[in-house]
């Protein structure tokens, strides 16, 4: 069974954005050069599309296919290029981004960070 709900927007929240505790985390512990693999990681959470690596690759996806619009000729090694050379290990105190310990997320947690679509449009 499911529900939708009105959302609520909350504005001004700070720190923003942190890592989600059930994220995806790295480093694969078969090869260790590759930051992020999920099958290997025990931690288990009930399904949840609020945050963390669901609701991403929907955002993510939408994203892409805007620079492929605006990029026509781009590869998908070129937008991805674009994104993550982009992003952002700060929030939007400037400082870096938290954990769910509400500690610095590591590049194991957070990848090269928070995608910066206008940024990466213009790259």
């Amino acid at each position: 069974m499911g529900s939708i709900t009105a959302p609520k927007a909350t504005l001004g929240v700070k720190p923003a954005p942190t890592m989600a505790s059930f994220s995806s985390r790295g480093p694969n512990l078969i090869t260790p050069a590759i930051l992020k693999l999920p099958i290997f990681d025990n931690r288990r959470t009930a399904f949840n599309v609020m945050s963390g690596t669901s609701m991403s690759c929907p955002h993510v996806s939408g994203v892409v296919g805007l620079l492929k619009a605006i990029h026509p000729d781009w590869s998908p090694s070129a937008i991805r290029s674009a994104l993550m050379t982009t992003a952002s290990p700060i929030d939007n105190t400037g400082k870096p981004l938290l954990d769910a310990t509400k500690e610095a997320a590591t590049p194991f947690a957070s990848g090269s960070g928070h995608i910066r679509p206008n940024l990466a449009a213009n790259g």
